[in-house]
């Protein structure tokens, strides 16, 4: 007798079947369901591929603070814990990116990191509150050298764990050869809904405009850039399908970003979007200019004091490793969780996480 098993399994034939035991017992839901097991098998195929083609471009693999004292290179709302040696409140990360860059000032030209990132919003079929991220810094390197790396990076990893450069997504098929499709943040909405937000340069206009358009998701606090964004993706993302560049975003929507030289209300930024509206990557030209990178952040702060709560804090000592230089650098992140989805065409991101989190069951 190896060892006892006093509680039956599901039953073999059907499987265990409810949704939400399968979330809170993953261990039953890997024993009963063959698809459940190959789901995991994929997702550390895609990491290990993912791994393989940057270690061969010459990418180093390092690891940054999980614990940060400021929450920084994201707009989103951190969850919050107290050290009792130091007596100081601390954050859990929501993204390495700030680190990840003092890295490229300190010389490594080419860094990555795959971690888990935690966001204290809310969770829906698209997201949890925490999550794996993969983000990579290249030095000398534009937005548009990233979107070309992007295609060679995602082409690759889907013909490695699929076999080609095909597969089908909630009943779409998806090409991925190069070149993917690119658009332009601002005629992406014109297309769609007739918006120009050229013709809404402020916060109270574009508010208005976004009420006149019956948008929920909004509220006269938020800032220009995150209107903008709401209308986004609420007119735009869901009914993109193929692989799609949205490029060139408002400068509100991107503290971190670089802007662009003949439209300094823009910054060079893209998104990679497909299946319908999945935001698969986030990727810009970074700010190396210190000056310029605390204007902005000054900016998100006048922002926190109005009530918004994903508003970037002011990281000083940032600013500082920008005035000791940073080479012009390109930056990458893509959601882990995302991708394996994709892969396996599963629209529910808790599907592809191990052990998703859940509201507690008493």
């Amino acid at each position: 007798l190896l060892t006892k098993s006093m509680r039956p399994l599901p039953e073999k034939w059907h499987g265990l079947q409810d949704i939400e035991a399968r979330f809170r017992k993953r261990y039953l839901d890997l024993i009963s369901n063959e698809e459940v097991k190959n789901i995991f098998i994929t997702r550390a195929m895609a990491i290990s591929s993912i791994r393989l083609f940057l270690d061969e471009n010459g990418y180093l693999e390092v690891e940054t603070p999980i614990l940060q004292q400021l929450a920084g290179g994201a707009l989103a709302r951190p969850f919050e814990t107290h050290h009792n040696a130091l007596d100081h409140d601390f954050y859990l990360r929501i993204a390495p990116e700030l680190y990840l860059k003092r890295l490229v000032v300190g010389g490594y030209e080419r860094v990555y990191e795959i971690g888990r990132n935690f966001r204290n919003e809310g969770i829906d079929w698209g997201h949890n509150p925490e999550f794996t991220m993969l983000e990579f810094y290249e030095a000398y390197m534009d937005y548009e050298g990233m979107m070309d790396f992007t295609e060679d990076l995602i082409i690759d990893v889907v013909k490695n764990v699929t076999g080609n450069n095909e597969l089908e997504y909630q009943g779409n098929k998806i090409k991925f050869k190069k070149s993917f499709k690119k658009i332009t943040f601002r005629q992406a909405l014109i297309d769609a809904i007739d918006v120009d937000i050229e013709a809404f340069p402020d916060q109270k206009s574009i508010y208005e405009k976004a009420k006149e358009l019956g948008l929920k998701d909004v509220g006269p606090k938020d800032g220009r850039g995150k209107i903008c964004d709401e209308m986004y993706k609420e007119y735009v993302r869901k009914n993109i399908v193929q692989p799609t560049f949205v490029i060139d975003h408002p400068i509100e929507l991107s503290p971190l970003a670089k802007k662009k030289e003949d439209d300094p209300k823009y910054v060079e930024r893209f998104q990679l979007v497909l299946g319908g509206g999945i935001e698969l990557c986030n990727a810009f030209s970074e700010l190396n200019d210190p000056a310029d990178q605390l204007e902005r952040f000054n900016a998100q702060q006048e922002m926190a004091l109005a009530g918004d709560e994903e508003a970037h804090p002011i990281d000083k000592d940032y600013i500082e490793a920008l005035e000791h230089g940073m080479p012009p650098t390109a930056g990458f992140g893509m959601g882990i969780d995302r991708l394996i989805g994709l892969l396996t065409d599963k629209r529910n991101i808790k599907e592809v996480i191990l052990f998703p989190t859940l509201r507690p069951k008493e």
